[in-house]
């Protein structure tokens, strides 16, 4: 399996929608308050591209499976809906788009990426920890029912 990555147009924002989608449906009904990614429209994708951000994408040969919006924000680069196809992980593919966002936010002359994770989903903070990014704050749903970590990675 080769996987490409490679930036995304606006044009391909119903694609990216899809992915991210497909991506966090597993979601569905089991965090508490819900994942705000299911709530979302093919409208927020393109909002990220109207205000100055993008987005990654992973394909295998002309298949998208996995993709990666991404956004400056002051100092740094914010990496949001990390999105693989279930049958696609654990094959390097959040690890590939990562790579390539870092690499944009150094282009940009940005030297910081941030992610945020939740704590109900252990394992995604664990695959962060491994990619070298360390947490820098704890936030509190107001329900107090779930939190998250903003993590960062010093590129």
């Amino acid at each position: 399996m080769t996987i490409a990555i490679r930036e995304a147009t606006i044009d391909e924002s119903e694609l990216i929608y899809q992915l991210m989608t497909a991506s966090f449906k597993e979601y569905d009904g089991k965090l508490n308050p819900p994942s705000g990614a299911l709530k979302e429209t093919v409208d927020h994708t393109i909002h990220t591209f109207n205000i100055g951000g993008g987005a990654a994408l992973a394909c295998e040969g002309v298949k998208a499976v996995g993709s990666a919006r991404y956004k400056p924000i002051d100092d740094y680069m914010y990496i949001g809906r990390v999105s693989v196809l279930p049958d696609y992980r654990g094959k390097g593919i959040c690890k590939a788009l990562l790579t390539f966002v870092e690499n944009k936010a150094r282009d940009q002359g940005i030297m910081e990426t941030r992610v945020e994770v939740r704590l109900s989903i252990p394992e995604n903070i664990r695959l962060y920890e491994r990619l070298h990014y360390e947490v820098i704050e704890h936030k509190f749903y107001p329900e107090r029912i779930d939190s998250w970590y903003v993590m960062r990675k010093k590129l």
